[in-house]
């Protein structure tokens, strides 16, 4: 499952120890976003999210993508 930047970073923001977490960061969050397009991102990655395994989260290694931020 590839995700884009944007919500490799909406994911970054929530709690990403596990894909649950995650799941139920961004959907407790969702009730409190006014901007439009953020809440369809939330949606669009919550979709993604749904459908892969917590193994393939897990596999996800969110640590390039800090690396990449220190490098800006």
């Amino acid at each position: 499952m590839m995700f884009t930047v944007e919500e490799i970073n909406l994911i970054r923001a929530m709690d990403h120890t596990c894909r649950r977490m995650a799941i139920f960061d961004i959907k407790t969050s969702i009730p409190n976003i006014e901007d439009s397009d953020l809440k369809e991102l939330c949606e669009k990655t919550l979709k993604k999210m749904s459908a892969m395994t917590d193994g393939d989260f897990a596999s996800i290694d969110f640590a390039v993508y800090e690396e990449d931020e220190g490098n800006e």
